[in-house]
């Protein structure tokens, strides 16, 4: 039988039924003679099995185990710094009992650890994939290096002058957590610190986590009248209107326009699902997961034992798992999954690159150019509105036709191209202005050559 021994976080802490365990075991092994664990145990008796030895192994932990069950039918006693339970040997063994001591934050939070805190060790903490904004403990922190390592870690998840409390030996010191690395006194295998976020006013560093309790805020009885009325169709458009701004902060390469309107976007996609909370539709995890289903699901080549070895095998491959989770069985049903709702141009594109891959295509340029001559000729033919409408929108099509065979997004193109006219045009009223020139007072002459040095000024 074995049992684990807390021995608190200091000389003095070992409770009566932590020495009696001791007292009475066949074998007691403690992790480490450096500690005041093997300190308090010579105290008591001299035969004491130390894992010094194992600090070399892959897997420490391991070893030590292995070492513990090789007493077979003795009764062990092993002796851990801390409460005991929270040992990451103690957390694997299984079938054995705990003789709970002082834990090692105990000094830091006051013997009053927060509902909800996450307690690490240092190289647990380090190895985390991310680290959340919640009450937080992390352990032996033993020397600057690992907490100039634990400092970064927690610098992603809290504002750099947010208070840690830090415990090392018998003392307790507050400390901003930019200036832990700095305090090369405090740390060994004891010193433990606990940080708990900033009031979500006062935060300077927020997390996705924050958006979302920000718009439950809003969202809440007490909070904004406008956030409580909304619904999705009340701000169906504003998805759209934000990601277009998001598309310009891309094409003029600002980075500070780009990081507000992914923001702005996600704020989007955040009121959604605070709104499908409220009204009992479904529940956030559904959305990620839904979302992680699909990227594992139409990514076989890289999850399952589908082979793709470029972009285009690889779109291949999204696109025959796309169909197969949407039941597309025909061309028709393919091209009439391609969303109404799109811009006209974009769903243009789509519905042509779709029946592309149907064979349903013209084999060169010139069969194209053809056609766009045959809708130009029959638009300008068109005697009344409904004619001109219908006509002008197959000679649209055919235009879209000829850059989508071109490898040109018609969306990008004329967005480009409507900002460039928009340039030129500001450029003309500031060459206007400047020279005090009236633009309907221009000869056709006079404004052509104004428009030609507007086109050279901005491109």
């Amino acid at each position: 039988m074995i049992t684990v021994v807390g021995m608190g976080r200091k000389q003095g802490d070992l409770t009566a039924d932590g020495l009696k365990a001791i007292e009475c075991a066949d074998v007691v092994v403690v992790k480490s003679k450096y500690t005041h664990a093997a300190q308090t145990v010579l105290q008591i008796r001299s035969d004491i099995v130390y894992c010094d030895d194992l600090a070399g192994s892959d897997d420490v932990a391991s070893a030590i185990i292995n070492r513990l069950q090789s007493y077979k039918n003795s009764e062990i006693a092993f002796c851990v710094v801390g409460e005991g339970c929270d040992d990451p040997v103690c957390q694997r063994l299984k079938n054995v009992r705990v003789v709970n001591g002082v834990s090692l934050y105990s000094s830091a939070v006051a013997n009053n650890l927060p509902s909800g805190t996450t307690v690490y060790t240092a190289q647990d903490l380090i190895l985390s994939a991310r680290i959340l904004p919640v009450p937080t403990v992390v352990k032996g922190i033993d020397d600057d290096i690992i907490a100039g390592e634990v400092q970064v870690k927690l610098i992603q998840a809290f504002d750099d002058d947010c208070e840690c409390v830090v415990a090392y030996g018998d003392k307790v010191k507050r400390i901003p957590l930019y200036k832990l690395a700095s305090q090369s006194y405090m740390f060994d295998y004891q010193t433990t610190l606990f940080i708990r976020p900033k009031d979500l006013k006062q935060k300077q560093v927020f997390d996705y986590y924050d958006c979302y309790d920000v718009l439950s805020v809003l969202r809440a009885p007490n909070g904004c009248p406008w956030d409580r009325e909304q619904t999705h169709k009340s701000i169906v458009k504003n998805v759209i209107e934000e990601a277009y701004e998001l598309v310009n902060a891309l094409e003029n390469d600002n980075i500070d326009n780009i990081i507000e309107e992914l923001g702005d976007l996600l704020m989007q996609v955040l009121f959604h699902m605070e709104i499908a909370v409220d009204e009992s539709e479904f529940e956030p995890q559904q959305v990620y997961t839904a979302l992680c289903r699909k990227l594992i699901d139409r990514h076989p080549h890289v999850f399952g034992e589908v082979k793709a070895t470029n972009a285009d095998e690889s779109l291949d491959v999204w696109n025959a798992q796309k169909m197969k989770e949407h039941k597309i069985k025909s061309l028709a049903q393919n091209m009439l999954d391609v969303p109404r709702n799109m811009s006209a141009l974009m769903r243009c594109q789509k519905v042509q690159s779709r029946a592309s891959k149907g064979g349903f295509d013209f084999s060169d340029n010139q069969q194209i150019l053809d056609k766009l001559r045959e809708e130009l000729n029959e638009f300008l033919s068109a005697q009344d509105a409904q004619s001109q409408q219908m006509e002008g929108g197959d000679l649209l099509f055919a235009v879209v036709n000829l850059l989508r065979f071109a490898g040109v997004d018609s969306e990008t193109a004329l967005l480009k191209s409507t900002e460039k006219f928009v340039a030129r045009v500001a450029e003309c009223e500031r060459i206007l202005n400047e020279r005090n020139l009236r633009l309907t007072d221009l000869p056709q002459e006079q404004f052509d050559g104004i428009w030609a040095e507007a086109k050279h000024n901005v491109g």
